[in-house]
């Protein structure tokens, strides 16, 4: 047992939990992931924070667009893509702009520098994206498609009323 948890591969507490615990696993990747990629950007000339990168591809996608429109597209909550917005315009990839049709509506721009970060990013996502399917086909033949399998049933039914379904609540 000794070698084994010094390989990496001991028991750990969450996984002791069980599938109770899949948000908690799926974090700890993410989170994984994001730190990788974090180190990596600046190897490729990525400057931008690996969370917001999803946001700047919107608008080199789409164009200029509201935030409630950003976040509906990437499936965020209003308050977090805010947030990635702000990081951007700190480091000047974007810019904002009351719409002057309705003043409560915030349009977001793609800078000179942000599109000039797109060149970069959609460079390194090639190779992201290579690294992320051997990784994937590391744990299963697959695994990409069964977790957007699992993300679209959370979209059928939620996983608040999947636990509230008395067909899956546990027997005594």
């Amino acid at each position: 047992m000794q070698a084994n948890e010094e390989a990496g591969i001991g028991e750990d507490f969450i996984r002791r939990q069980g599938p109770a615990y899949l948000a908690h696993l799926l974090r700890r990747l993410s989170d994984e992931l994001v730190r990788g990629a974090d180190d990596w950007y600046p190897e490729v000339g990525v400057t931008a924070p690996p969370r917001t990168t999803s946001t700047l591809l919107a608008l080199d996608d789409h164009g200029p667009m509201g935030v409630t429109e950003i976040s509906t597209l990437l499936r965020q909550s209003h308050p977090l893509v805010i947030n990635w917005i702000r990081q951007l315009q700190r480091q000047g990839f974007v810019k904002t702009r009351i719409d002057k049709r309705d003043r409560r509506r915030t349009v977001v721009a793609l800078t000179t520098k942000g599109v000039t970060e797109i060149r970069c990013l959609r460079n390194a996502l090639l190779r992201m994206g290579e690294s992320s399917q051997a990784l994937m086909d590391e744990a299963g033949p697959e695994l990409f498609d069964a977790l957007w399998r699992m993300e679209q049933a959370c979209r059928r039914k939620s996983f608040a009323d999947r636990l509230r379904d008395p067909s899956h609540a546990p027997t005594d």
